[in-house]
Parts: C-alpha cells; sequence; structure tokens
C-alpha cells in the first residue's frame, strides 16, 4: 500500500496539473479555506456553497456564538507549530508556562491563519480582536474557515469546502517514501519544501531531521522507530499543521496506531493565576479571571475560576476542559468499528470486528 500511495502521488505530481497556491503571498494558506470560491490551482475537489443557489454552511456563526459549539483548538497542536526560523517552540525551557502573546510570537505563519494571533481583524472588519473565551472554550479561537462579517448570520456562510487538495497529496508522498526508506533530499524538495515555500519557513533538511529527533513529538509517537524516525516525525508534524481541522487527524491516529492520543486532556491557554490578562498584546487588558464577587467592569471578559473557567493546578495553568470527563480508548477494539447489526442480518456470513461481542 505504501508503494502505491507513493506512486500514485507521483503521478499526481509530475502530471502539473495542480499545484501549490501562493497568489495571496504569505496569506495564501488562509485565503484556501475564506475564499469563497475554492481555489482549482490547488483545491482538488470542493463541496459547493452558493448564495445564488441557496446552498449554505455555519462555519462562521459557530465559530463566533457563545451558545453555539465555543469550538477552541488544543495546547498540544499549538506546540507543535515551530518558530518561524524552523526551530521547535517546545525546544524553549519556559515553552509550557508563556502567555498567548509570547507563546504564538514569529510562530510558523500558518498558526495565525488558523487562530486569532494579536493584531486580528475580521475580514471586512476594521477593528482587532482579541480571543473571545465567550467564543472559544480554550481561548485559542478559531479562523481557519471563517470568512467576512457578512456572512455571520446563521447558516449563511457560502464559502467554499475544500475535501480533496494538494497539500494532501505532497504530504501522502512525503509520508510513504519515508515510511518506505527511501526518503531524498530531493523528495523533500519537491513535497515539505513547497508548503513551507508558501509561508516563508525553512525547508525540512533531511539529514538534520534523522540526526535529531524531536524529544516532543517522541513521545506522541512511541512506536515510531528506526533510522527514519526523526523525518516521519517532522513529517506528521507537517501533516497536523498543514490540515488541521480538514477532517483528518482521527484518520491520522488510527493508521498511526496512536489511539491514546484522544485519552490526553484537552488544555487551552496559559493564565498564572487571577488577574487581568493583555491577550493581543495591545496595551488593553482582554480577559479577568476573577475570584469571589463579580467585578463591575465593561469592555473585558469575565471569568469566574472554577466555574467558567478552570485551571489545571486549580489557581494557576492551562486552561482545562471536560476535566470530569474520564476518556477511554481500547487498543483491543477501538482502531475498528463495529459492524452495524443491520448489515449483519443482511450478510450473515460477516463477523463482527474483534471485541465488540455480537
Amino acid at each position: 500500500m505504501l508503494e502505491k500511495a507513493a506512486d500514485a502521488a507521483s503521478k499526481l505530481m509530475e502530471g502539473a496539473q495542480y499545484s501549490v497556491y501562493n497568489a495571496a503571498g504569505t496569506d495564501s494558506y488562509g485565503a484556501l479555506f475564506y475564499s469563497v470560491n475554492s481555489l482549482p490551482q490547488e483545491v482538488i475537489l470542493a463541496r459547493k456553497f452558493s448564495d445564488a443557489l441557496q446552498i449554505w454552511h455555519n462555519v462562521n456563526y459557530y465559530t463566533i456564538t457563545a451558545s453555539y459549539g465555543k469550538p477552541g483548538l488544543d495546547k498540544n497542536l499549538v506546540d507543535s507549530y515551530l518558530m518561524k526560523d524552523g526551530t521547535r517552540f517546545t525546544d524553549k525551557s519556559n515553552y509550557q508556562t508563556m502567555m498567548f502573546k509570547e507563546e504564538v510570537l514569529n510562530r510558523d505563519p500558518r498558526l495565525s491563519q488558523t487562530i486569532r494571533t494579536p493584531g486580528y481583524k475580521r475580514i471586512g472588519g476594521a477593528a482587532v480582536v482579541a480571543p473571545n473565551f465567550g467564543n472559544s472554550v480554550t481561548g485559542y479561537q478559531l479562523i481557519k474557515f471563517v470568512g467576512d462579517v457578512k456572512y455571520d448570520n446563521y447558516n449563511r456562510s457560502e464559502n467554499d469546502m475544500p475535501i480533496f487538495r494538494y497539500a494532501e497529496v505532497l504530504l501522502n508522498y512525503a509520508e510513504a517514501k519515508a515510511e518506505l526508506g527511501t526518503l531524498s533530499q530531493a523528495d523533500l524538495d519537491k513535497s515539505i519544501k513547497l508548503l513551507r515555500d508558501r509561508v516563508g519557513m525553512p525547508n525540512l533538511n533531511l539529514q538534520a531531521a534523522k540526526s535529531n529527533p524531536d524529544a516532543f513529538l517522541a513521545k506522541d509517537y512511541p512506536n515510531v522507530v528506526g533510522d527514519m524516525k526523526g523525518v516521519l516525525l517532522e513529517i506528521r508534524r507537517e501533516r497536523r499543521v498543514e490540515l488541521v481541522m480538514e477532517s483528518f487527524r482521527w484518520d491520522d491516529i488510527l493508521r498511526w496506531k496512536s489511539g491514546q492520543l484522544v485519552t490526553r486532556q484537552f488544555k487551552g491557554m496559559y493564565f498564572p493565576g487571577t488577574g487581568k490578562f493583555d491577550l493581543d498584546n495591545d496595551g488593553k487588558d482582554d480577559v479577568w479571571i476573577y475570584e469571589g464577587d463579580k467585578p463591575s467592569a465593561s469592555g473585558i471578559q469575565l471569568l469566574k475560576l472554577g466555574s467558567e473557567i478552570l485551571l489545571e493546578n486549580g489557581n494557576k495553568g492551562n486552561v482545562i476542559i471536560n476535566a470530569h470527563i474520564k476518556k477511554v480508548f481500547d487498543e483491543k477494539k477501538d482502531y475498528l468499528y463495529p459492524i452495524p447489526v443491520q448489515e449483519r442480518q443482511l450478510n450473515p456470513n460477516l463477523i463482527q470486528n474483534p471485541n465488540w461481542g455480537e
């Protein structure tokens, strides 16, 4: 299967029908997802939405409405983004306790095109807006796929949704070649490099990655071993960053046999304690975490410690989400779904997947 994956990707790459979209400069990554019409230079298959056709989706409303989802990305994901110069953020001694405005500074530009970071303005909006805990449980507020402010009403977004794009082909190629043990620097130059070039990031160096595997990533993927360990870990990083929120992560975790990752505590921003905090570095406080009686204040997000916000170590630490829910992944059965009863009734020859019972 790895040979077939590498061969299929190679044929599409050699066909030169598609390429990495970069017409919007270093903002091209974000443009792929907020553009009303899918960008055919890179997008191979997309789901069409259109106001004229009265076919809409709900991304804008979902990401900016307090009563409707409050999606927030995870601290571990944010930690995975490299620095803009290609060095590892997690090699910094204090990376776990950095305040938000510091941890997002000088990072891979895809981070600021995926979540709200200092200086962010809505498309079609004039004001700089900070992350809003009222709309994002972790504070890492999603902006990928979020379009113009005129689409903010319920179920009114009309930007197309990419399903299959050329970036996935490049990532498939690099990963398959690495798993086969045949990956060369030339292979990286025609795959990973193109994705990093788009956002002004240094290329992935094969020998450097092989000689110095990232300990942060190695903890997540202990079953990655061998000569290609370091570069395989970097390709997994690249895949996670490039394809975030595009419905790949679950399948990747399953095929990498890394199911225990889903049991990890979901975390958000770090706070050293109660008090007022400037999230977007504009000199104005955006969040006030308090205990006791609610302060009388306007123009600031008020979050009561212990009820409206939970911190990992009680009065300090990372925001934690659903701490009362014990997450479980059964290595003996959860890599496969159960076969539905009705399917087995239609075909008695079907045998239930292991450890799912009858």
